[in-house]
């Protein structure tokens, strides 16, 4: 604990190293300010409000130290453009519609691995996976490889892609129209829209590399295997495996109990994850009511070509708050608007986190009496 000094200085005492430390009060606003920019500008290097009121702690005492740190260094522009992200602003989350039938809903995605590139397809009700390879990053490649598909496997309801210029043209957009397959546009920038299809490519990144360390087999005949492997291995979902499941509803008199027991078992396993989304929600929304019109954020650098760079740019100022949980930003260096997503911005630096373990809201003129309490042995407590 700690004893106040009439000349200024706070003695303070512990018990387990048995030392006594000597402390400076510093009342002074500007001084305070002044201290936490030499420490945290210093040799520590931009470092966070534990390190830099470990250093304060070690010579200075003035009540709410913690968020006075915390309030200086939310306002560091340098750190607010290099620094990670730990808690990054995110939206509610959306639970996807369990599909009823097989090729009701197709995810589609263009991976790349070794040079080669290829088009993957996965049904979200079987988890049946295809792998198409392409030639080149085109629209006419893209459109072969999805006849295929409809002449070996069926006819999509819906099919979900990303925003990349090899779906996003003529093309395939002509093709979709002439099979009347509707299509669903994930949001450029959140890979959790497309989380089947990029499940996929890890699971046939995994099964490629154990072909080639096991038995030295690479290349297209690796890739014809890997797709094998993943549509004969029973799925945790589905409890079967994506060819058996496939294979029944294509029969000319499927088991309808067959693909019941599908349904079923995905949608127990939707449940599951709605519940995790529901309570992943509470915290996304309180996150995004917190943003308010004229904060200053920062935007994710997606241009960001060397891990040098900066990761964020800025700052920005929020203009208006829009539907689907973007922001109309405007730079303040141009004047300059754009529309982004919440979460391709840093958290704004005027809501700040009050640390935990200082009682401290605000300073007053009784932040400088501190109760002393001295036993016979001499301890300072």
């Amino acid at each position: 604990m700690t004893v106040l000094y009439n000349s200024g200085i706070i003695a303070r005492g512990s018990t387990l190293r048995g030392v006594t430390h000597r402390l400076t009060t510093v009342e002074d606003p500007t001084e305070q300010d002044q201290l936490i920019k030499d420490y945290h500008v210093g040799k520590t290097n931009h470092r966070g409000i534990r390190e830099t009121v470990a250093h304060l702690r070690r010579r200075y005492y003035w009540m709410g130290m913690e968020r006075t740190v915390a309030a200086q260094l939310a306002l560091c522009v340098v750190c607010a453009r290099a620094r990670y992200v730990r808690l990054p602003e995110e939206p509610p989350q959306m639970v996807t519609p369990t599909p009823k039938k097989p090729l009701e809903v197709v995810e589609a995605d263009v991976v790349f691995l070794d040079g080669t590139i290829r088009l993957t397809m996965i049904d979200r009700l079987t988890r049946f996976a295809a792998c198409y390879p392409l030639a080149a990053k085109t629209g006419e490649q893209v459109r072969e490889a999805l006849l295929l598909f409809l002449a070996t496997v069926g006819t999509p309801g819906t099919l979900v892609l990303d925003q990349g210029r090899e779906f996003r043209n003529w093309i395939v957009r002509g093709f979709l129209e002439e099979f009347r397959i509707r299509v669903h546009w994930t949001t450029p920038g959140h890979p959790r829209s497309h989380g089947m299809v990029e499940r996929l490519h890890s699971t046939l990144l995994e099964h490629l590399h154990l072909l080639r360390i096991g038995r030295g087999i690479v290349g297209d005949e690796a890739w014809a295997r890997a797709l094998l492997a993943y549509n004969n291995s029973v799925h945790s979902a589905t409890g079967r495996t994506p060819l058996e499941l496939m294979r029944s509803w294509q029969q000319s008199d499927p088991p309808v109990s067959v693909m019941d027991e599908c349904v079923g078992l995905v949608e127990a396993d939707e449940r599951r994850k709605s519940d995790r989304v529901d309570r992943a929600n509470e915290k996304a929304t309180d996150r995004w009511d917190r943003v308010r019109v004229g904060d200053q954020v920062f935007l994710r650098n997606w241009y960001r070509r060397r891990k040098s760079d900066p990761r964020f740019v800025g700052p920005y100022v929020v203009a208006s708050k829009l539907r689907r949980y973007r922001l109309r930003v405007r730079d303040s260096a141009t004047g300059r608007t754009r529309v982004v997503h919440v979460r391709e911005t840093r958290p704004p630096s005027a809501k700040l986190r009050v640390p935990c373990g200082d009682p401290a809201i605000g300073r007053s003129a009784s932040d400088s009496e501190v109760t002393v309490t001295l036993e016979s042995s001499g301890e300072i407590r």
